[in-house]
Formats: C-alpha cells, structure tokens, sequence
C-alpha cells in the first residue's frame, strides 16, 4: 500500500469518526428533547445525592459509585420516578424506580430470563401461586413477603412481565427499583413506567404499616451494614503503625469506619504513596545516562480497635516457620502463632478458638496494643464484611479471666453463633 492510500485511508477514517460524532449528538439531543417534551427532567451530570437514599444492591455495595444520565419526573398519577445510569466495581447499568408511600424493608422478585443481583443476602421464599411459574422471591423475613404478595400485586407483576424477557425488580426503603428499563426510547419508557407505578399503587394498597422502616439520614451507605460510614480522605491515618512509612506523597482514599453490632469498630482504607529512584541507562549512542524513575504504590489497611491494651500476638496461615506449638496438631499443620507472652498465647489460642480457627481460616493477623491489624490483600466491601465478622467471633471466644486480666470487669463481646461467616 502506497503513502498516498495511506493518508486517504486515514482522513477518510477521521471523517468518519467526526459523522458519526455529529450524529451521536444529534441524537442525543433529539432525545433528551423527547423527554423534555413529556414535561420531564434530563440531567446530564447528577450528584451523588441522586442515589444517596438506596443501599441495596446494585446500590450499597462497593467503594467507586458514579450515577451519569438521570431522568426525573412523575406518572400520570402523579408518582415520583427516576431513570438513571449508574455504575460501580460489580455491576453497570439504568435503573428505573417509583416511589412508595412508604420506607419498607428489602424484597426481591425475579422472573423470566432475569439473574439475581450481585451481592444481594436474602432467603428464598415459596413464590405465591397467583405468579405461575418462572418467579424467584427473596426476603429477610418471609413473613414479609408474604404480605406484599397479594393477590394485586401478584397481578400486576405479572402483567409487567408480559412481553418482556424477564423483571428484575426489589423494595429499597421507599422505592420500588427495576433494572434495565427501555430507556432509550421515551415512547417505550413512558407506558413502561406507567405499568411499574401499577405495582407500586397495589403496593400501597396491602396492609404494610407494621413493617415501616425509620428514616434514615442520605449518605453513602453499605448494604446490611448500617453503622460503616463513608469517610473518603483522612490523611491523619498516615500515622498509624500498619502504614508504611518510606517513600514519599503518602494519602489515604475510600476511608471507611464503622462497625457491625456490638462488634469492635474499625477503619478500613487505601494507602497510596511513591518511591523514586535514579537508575542508569545506556542511550542510542553507547552512552550512559541516568534518569529518575517514579513508581506508584497502593496497600490496603484495615484494623479494629479494641477496648484494652493487650500483648502482641499474630496469627498466620502456616508457612516455613511453625510458631508456638499447640496441643492440636491439626491446627499446628494449619497456622503459625506467634506472641510477646507464650501463656497469653494459650490463653487466648484455646481449643475452641482453634477450632473455630479451622472452620474459618482467616487472613493473616496481629494483635498489637489495642488494635488489630489485618492483611486484607485488597480494600473491599466483603472483605471488611468478613473480616469484622470473623475477629467478633474470635474476641467473644476469649475467656472471660483473660479479660479481667487486662483490666476490664467482663468480656466486651457475648459469645456469638458465627459457625458459618460470611463469604470474603
């Protein structure tokens, strides 16, 4: 091929590109002028505050959560919609609501060729025979959906489902939520949201009172855990013992506190920093050089403070080295325990707390003064999940005595049920 077809090649492939530019914003304009027309409301940047009100997935779950294109407006009958894209690490889509009369708690209602949704934690219920076949329900109490489930509604979910490849819809609080709505054509998204306010108006309709949730403030929240709370940047954590200390231009980002019931709080976050280094090179002449070389690093951090001083102790999934050797065997095979006080040690590292060790192998970890400080290996949700999880399970299985020892009149943390914990 010729320079000359070359270039023709390529200017055509810039025309083309600058068309179908022009195109791409005509219709873009021409559509946010459909909407306009039907008396809506088009913003092409929202704020966070748009979604601030939803925890449940695709909502509340993750640390990087963007809404882009947001329709506003209300039904025929007057109901509050929004239309909306929105993005995180698990899942990127629209997401069309109404609003309900009331704040309710969660219930998924799945059918057709539709999947459940990431993350979601719920119990399967029986599906009310007025759905027919094809419906998955998922609730935290069935007892719920069963109240919800009437007759009415039933109808009208079915009637939503009708033509379409499936529904994917849930009760967020005081919204009724469904992915992926039509929403590229407003002549199809008007009669769309029309039939999703029919469900929300059966909805009203049964006898829900009892089950009406307290309003809660807008901020960014977590899905089941309402006491995490969204920090974003707290350079002082710079000082804690975990952080690495060398290097240079050090901040924090995605900073997160909270805690799980009665469970220790902690502090989770990203720790960024750089290192540069002068290395020589040998140029295009044989001659050599040097230059200065910036590299970029990032570690997760995430501790949970305790309510007393306690002696450094560190537990390890076994490597080369074997640690303080216990009557176990099997848990021997399986950990490395090291600690400043051996008796502390065998205090703390029990025969129950080994076992519970076994059925739930964490991450590594260390005591040390009144913290505890994880390896987490990434900075996320489930991880922070199982991981507070996990350490309110070992701290209520310490005794009593050694608790006493440290200074307090009792143990912090009653004995929990946490044979099973969350998946990491």
């Amino acid at each position: 091929m010729s320079s000359t077809t070359v270039v023709v090649v390529l200017v055509l492939l810039v025309a083309a590109g600058i068309v179908w530019g022009i195109v791409a914003i005509v219709r873009r304009q021409q559509y946010i002028k459909s909407l306009r027309q039907r008396g809506w409301t088009f913003v092409n940047s929202p704020t966070f505050d748009a979604v601030a009100r939803l925890g449940n997935p695709p909502f509340g779950i993750g640390f990087r959560r963007r809404p882009d294109d947001q329709i506003m407006g209300r039904t025929s009958s007057g109901r509050a919609f929004q239309v909306i894209e929105y993005t995180s690490e698990h899942w990127s889509g629209w997401v069309g609501m109404v609003t309900l009369s009331r704040r309710l708690p969660e219930l998924w209602i799945t059918g057709g060729q539709t999947q459940p949704r990431f993350g979601v934690a719920a119990t399967g219920v029986p599906s009310p025979p007025q759905l027919g076949a094809g419906w998955q329900i998922g609730a935290l109490d069935p007892a719920f959906a069963a109240e919800v489930l009437t007759p009415q509604v039933c109808e009208r979910l079915n009637a939503m489902a009708a033509g379409q490849r499936g529904v994917n819809l849930s009760i967020d609080a005081d919204q009724l939520v469904v992915l992926e709505p039509p929403r590229k054509d407003a002549d199809l998204l008007g009669p769309w949201l029309e039939q999703l306010a029919t469900v929300a108006d059966a909805i009203d309709s049964a006898s829900l009172d009892s089950w009406i949730m307290p309003e809660l403030p807008p901020r960014l929240t977590f899905y089941h855990h309402p006491d995490w709370h969204w920090i974003g940047v707290d350079d002082s954590l710079l000082n804690l013992p975990p952080v690495t200390q060398s290097g240079h231009d050090h901040s924090t980002s995605e900073v997160i506190r909270g805690r799980d019931g009665d469970g220790p709080p902690f502090v989770a976050f990203t720790h960024h920093w750089k290192t540069t280094r002068t290395e020589s090179y040998t140029d295009s002449e044989g001659r050599t050089q040097t230059r200065t070389v910036t590299e970029n690093h990032s570690e997760p951090i995430l501790g949970f403070e305790l309510p007393a001083w306690m002696p450094w102790l560190q537990v390890n999934r076994r490597g080369f080295g074997r640690g303080i050797s216990f009557e176990s065997e099997a848990f021997n095979d399986q950990f490395a325990v090291s600690a400043q006080d051996a008796k502390f040690a065998y205090d703390v590292i029990h025969p129950r707390q080994m076992e519970y060790l076994m059925a739930n192998p964490p991450v590594g970890f260390r005591i040390a003064d009144n913290w505890v400080w994880f390896s987490p290996g990434q900075h996320s949700h489930l991880t922070i999940a199982h991981c507070s999880a996990f350490i309110h399970g070992f701290l209520s299985r310490i005794p009593r005595f050694v608790w006493r020892d440290l200074g307090l009149s009792d143990t912090p943390y009653p004995p929990l049920d946490t044979a099973v914990l969350p998946p990491a």
